[in-house]
């Protein structure tokens, strides 16, 4: 996306009520405006949340250096030094933990990210103690996406991941604070059924070419195009037609595991996972298949 493309969708979402922009990757900080524009959004009255491997030392820096408290930079990390170089194939854990330094010294509180998997999760209680040692104050567990993998991709089931989440989140109680980040369909309250899952209700996704879709794991499938922002205008992107199969609120879990303890708020996870294993989201989330 072009820097002007880039403030001029923020002047589309400023009268839309949209409070919060996250900028995900790839790793965002390789572009050279985004300082700029990170400045332009948080000017422009949005929360801005930025996500980075904390590969690149000066950009960070220099992010760090914006006088604000409505950004959050939160880093990746998938376990120590040798995990985590090992997973990203590349050398990055030391860079990474000067960033979070970077950051905290510049009057902020950076997050910490680690999506768990069968790989990493046998450091992520050590490392939870580590980065409270650090001073971080909020961790992040996320439940890892396996759209556009292989088959084979080893995983966890929702409720696996839950157990392993709510279990670090009552020993490390006092220490640090822990949250999770899964999809919405998971886990929608049954007092305040939104629809099949938070896409298109309380999100969107644009790409770097303005394209939009319901969240960001849709897009690249040209079923769930909504159209271009840039060129469409808000209001063509959040009235398309496509957005009414998640905004429908009769949605039931499709899910068959009728004993698993989540199935009265779930829906049957995500629907994006759903169509990428099986071409169709009336199908539960592949995931839940490895109890």
């Amino acid at each position: 996306m072009k820097s002007s493309d880039a403030r001029h969708l923020c002047d589309i979402l400023q009268n839309t009520g949209t409070a919060e922009i996250d900028i995900l990757g790839g790793e965002p900080l390789l572009i050279p405006w985004i300082r700029d524009f990170v400045a332009y959004a948080i000017a422009t009255g949005f929360s801005v949340n930025m996500s980075t491997n904390g590969s690149l030392p000066d950009a960070v820096n220099d992010l760090a250096r914006i006088d604000t408290h409505a950004l959050t930079i939160g880093f990746s990390i998938l376990g120590f030094e040798k995990t985590h170089n090992r997973l990203t194939l590349s050398d990055n854990f030391s860079k990474t933990i000067e960033g979070i330094k970077t950051v905290q010294a510049s009057g902020k509180n950076p997050v910490v990210k680690s999506a768990v998997t069968k790989e990493n999760s046998h450091e992520i209680h050590d490392l939870a103690l580590y980065l409270s040692e650090l001073g971080i104050r909020k961790y992040y567990l996320l439940y890892e996406d396996i759209v556009g993998r292989k088959e084979e991709t080893p995983f966890f089931s929702f409720p696996r991941f839950w157990q392993f989440y709510s279990n670090l989140k009552t020993i490390m109680k006092g220490m640090i604070e822990l949250d999770f980040v899964a999809a919405s369909g998971f886990c929608m309250s049954i007092h305040n059924p939104r629809g099949r899952c938070n896409a298109g209700v309380t999100k969107i996704a644009v790409m770097p070419d303005g394209s939009a879709f319901p969240c960001n794991l849709f897009a690249g499938f040209q079923r769930f195009y909504l159209g271009n922002i840039l060129r469409d205008g808000i209001e063509a992107i959040w009235g398309n037609r496509v957005l009414e199969f998640f905004r429908d609120t009769n949605h039931k879990n499709i899910c068959k595991q009728h004993e698993c303890i989540h199935y009265p708020t779930c829906k049957g996870g995500c629907p994006a996972h759903s169509y990428f294993a099986y071409g169709t989201v009336d199908k539960a989330d592949p995931r839940c298949n490895a109890f």
